[in-house]
């Protein structure tokens, strides 16, 4: 009668083996190595985890965390549509290849938002709220902030300039009725 075998927490074969929880000082540490990161740069070391083969649990606690789930959900969505201005094409890599590689990625990365969305709706749950219906427009306006900030902040500024001239005008209005009305 054949003996069955029982894994013990250290062994390959272990459910136990498999999972670890990363050190959280190494979490902080790249999620402020993050932080400091452009939207640009920020969206190349995301490509670069999703385009990994490896289990790097440090990266994917810091990219799921609360300070960096919001910023890497709208930047996947780039990466499901831009694949290619992310991931380098290695040399005398053939058309099929390629193709399938964009796919697989594509799919790594659509299984990341799926991810980031649990994680910025239980965010949103733990502070007991419900999470904000989807609003394309609010979207594209922080897609263009993200893409073209400078212009973003001069049309900031002249809505800012244009609000200001409009409440003085409504002012001089209401004066100028008031003193009529004397």
């Amino acid at each position: 009668m054949a003996a069955t075998q029982q894994n013990g927490p250290d062994e390959p074969g272990s459910r136990q083996s498999r999972w670890t929880e990363p050190d959280p000082d190494s979490v902080a540490s790249r999620i402020a190595a993050f932080l400091k990161l452009t939207n640009r740069e920020f969206a190349a070391e995301l490509a670069a985890f999703i385009a990994s083969s490896e289990d790097d649990r440090v990266t994917a606690y810091a990219v799921r965390s609360p300070e960096l789930a919001r910023k890497a959900r709208r930047l996947v969505a780039e990466l499901i549509q831009n694949p290619d201005k992310y991931l380098a094409a290695p040399a005398g890599e053939s058309k099929n290849h390629h193709r399938e590689r964009l796919r697989r990625f594509r799919l790594d990365a659509e299984h990341e938002a799926q991810l980031l969305h649990n994680v910025t709706a239980g965010i949103i749950a733990r502070r007991g709220h419900l999470p904000p219906e989807a609003n394309p427009r609010a979207r594209a306006r922080r897609r263009l902030a993200d893409e073209f900030p400078e212009r973003y902040l001069e049309l900031v500024r002249e809505e800012q300039e244009a609000d200001v001239a409009r409440a003085e005008k409504e002012r001089e209005t209401r004066a100028a009725e008031r003193a009529a009305s004397r």
